[in-house]
């Protein structure tokens, strides 16, 4: 890219930059495609999980997160139960919101689904 600057000067500092509106909207772009590839390089060095967006706009439109957890690693209500030691009718009656947790079970929940607690309180 060619950027065609003119500068003001103050004495012999120079105080503004001006540029044709076309270069400022491209060196703006490119800025932002700098930011991006600054935060992907930054997301593969922390090998953090990430989500599709089906999880993601299933729990931004207010879906229990742990049925929505549950779903996407593939577990049963049934299969969560067992592994966690609790009733098929206990992980029912969380997802439904007729219930609340208890901190033991949640933990439970959070591990066996590979989230954290914070996720799906």
């Amino acid at each position: 890219m060619k950027i065609h600057p003119q500068t003001i000067y103050r004495g012999k500092q120079p105080e503004f930059v001006i540029l044709p509106y076309k270069e400022y909207k491209k060196l703006i772009s490119s800025l932002e495609d700098f930011k991006d590839i600054q935060e992907v390089k930054e997301h593969v060095q922390n090998q953090s999980e990430t989500f599709p967006m089906d999880v993601v706009l299933a729990l931004s439109k207010g879906e229990n997160p742990i049925k929505v957890y549950r779903k996407y690693r593939g577990l049963s209500q049934v299969t969560l139960a067992k592994k966690i030691n609790v009733s098929k009718q206990y992980i029912s009656q969380l997802e439904s919101g007729k219930r609340d947790g208890t901190v033991p079970v949640l933990k439970a929940i959070s591990k066996t689904l590979g989230i954290d607690l914070e996720d799906i309180t």
